[in-house]
């Protein structure tokens, strides 16, 4: 599935986005600019290995040669929720993907699908 980004009537953020096959790929910009993000939720259940979402403030990032600027670790067969207090701003945009490996060299898509959902506004 692509990844989608739905409005919300909650007071507190506006965009819902959410990505039931994250891996490898990133996904480039999503909100076309710069985003505050408040919650980094990911679902690895379907998996028997850690998976790890990278997140950029950068409106084009390259797996694997460009740095990251966030890093959320899912345990194998778990689902993880972050919540950042006020929120971070990335100013540029927001790319994400998900990989196996926590180095910026890992470019391996964990085996089975990871749902990451951000909420943003």
């Amino acid at each position: 599935m692509a990844v989608s980004v739905t409005s919300q009537t909650n007071p507190f953020v506006d965009k819902l986005i959410v990505d039931t096959d994250a891996n490898a790929t990133v996904e480039a910009n999503i909100l076309s600019g710069g985003a505050t993000c408040y919650i980094f939720d990911g679902s690895n259940a379907n998996n028997t290995a850690d998976s790890y979402i990278k997140v950029w403030n950068a409106t084009g990032p390259t797996n694997n040669s460009t740095e990251f600027d966030l890093l959320f670790l899912l345990p194998a067969g778990t689902r993880q929720t972050v919540t950042i207090i006020g929120g971070v701003y990335l100013s540029t945009g927001l790319s994400f993907n998900c990989t196996t490996t926590a180095d910026l060299a890992g470019v391996t898509a964990p085996t089975n699908a990871v749902t990451v959902r951000i909420m943003a506004e």
